[in-house]
Order: C-alpha cells, then sequence, then structure tokens
C-alpha cells in the first residue's frame, strides 16, 4: 500500500503565515504582546519569501516599528494630555493596515507599496 502524504506547498505556507501575522496584529489591539509574536514570525519568513508575499512580510515588519515609533511619541504627549486624543487615531491606523493586508493576503494580492507610511 502506497502512503499517501500530502507534500507540503511551501507558498500556501507563507501564505498563511502572513495571514497569520495580520491575525496576531489585530489581536494585539486587546491581547496585548501578540504583536511581538507576529513580528518575529514575518522575519522568519522573510528571508525565503518570494516577491509576493515579501511585500506583506515587508509591510508587516514596518506595521510593527511604526506603530511602536508612534506609540512612543503618544505616549510621550500624554504629559501633555495631547496623547489622549492621539491613541484612538493610532489604533484605527494600526487595525486599517492590519485589516487592508489581511484581505489583500487572503485575496492573493501583494502590498501595492509595502514600505509606505499610510495605511493602504
Amino acid at each position: 500500500m502506497i502512503d499517501m502524504e500530502p507534500v507540503p506547498n511551501p507558498a500556501e505556507d507563507l501564505r498563511q503565515k502572513t495571514k497569520l501575522v495580520y491575525i496576531l496584529y489585530i489581536a494585539n489591539i486587546v491581547v496585548p504582546f501578540t504583536g511581538i509574536i507576529g513580528v518575529i514570525i514575518a522575519y522568519s519568513a522573510l528571508g525565503r519569501a518570494p516577491m509576493g508575499p515579501r511585500s506583506h512580510l515587508v509591510y508587516q515588519i514596518r506595521t510593527f516599528w511604526i506603530g511602536l515609533l508612534y506609540s512612543v511619541i503618544v505616549v510621550l504627549l500624554c504629559f501633555v494630555f495631547v496623547g489622549f486624543l492621539l491613541i484612538p487615531v493610532l489604533a484605527l491606523w494600526y487595525l486599517a493596515r492590519s485589516i487592508v493586508g489581511l484581505i489583500r493576503a487572503n485575496d492573493g494580492l501583494s502590498i501595492d507599496n509595502p514600505r509606505s507610511w499610510i495605511a493602504w
């Protein structure tokens, strides 16, 4: 009898990882530190990624680091009470980037400009 084990598909595995990272980023709004797990996964998959999925990984890594930079700025601005108004803006930016990326990953589309600072 021939054992028919499914052959792993690296492209599909990478697509699933990119979707997982977006889901971890979205969950990071409610569950702290899942974003750190997501960026570690993105960095680990970046080296062997072809161009299409690579755009998602670059976008995800930049989303994490730019979000962290914005978070530090917002925390510092909280000392002068302006930062409290910017917390929802930062959360919306972070969610928008994550949701747009998840939709594009689910549709099999790459990110047009992964180095962009805006949400789309």
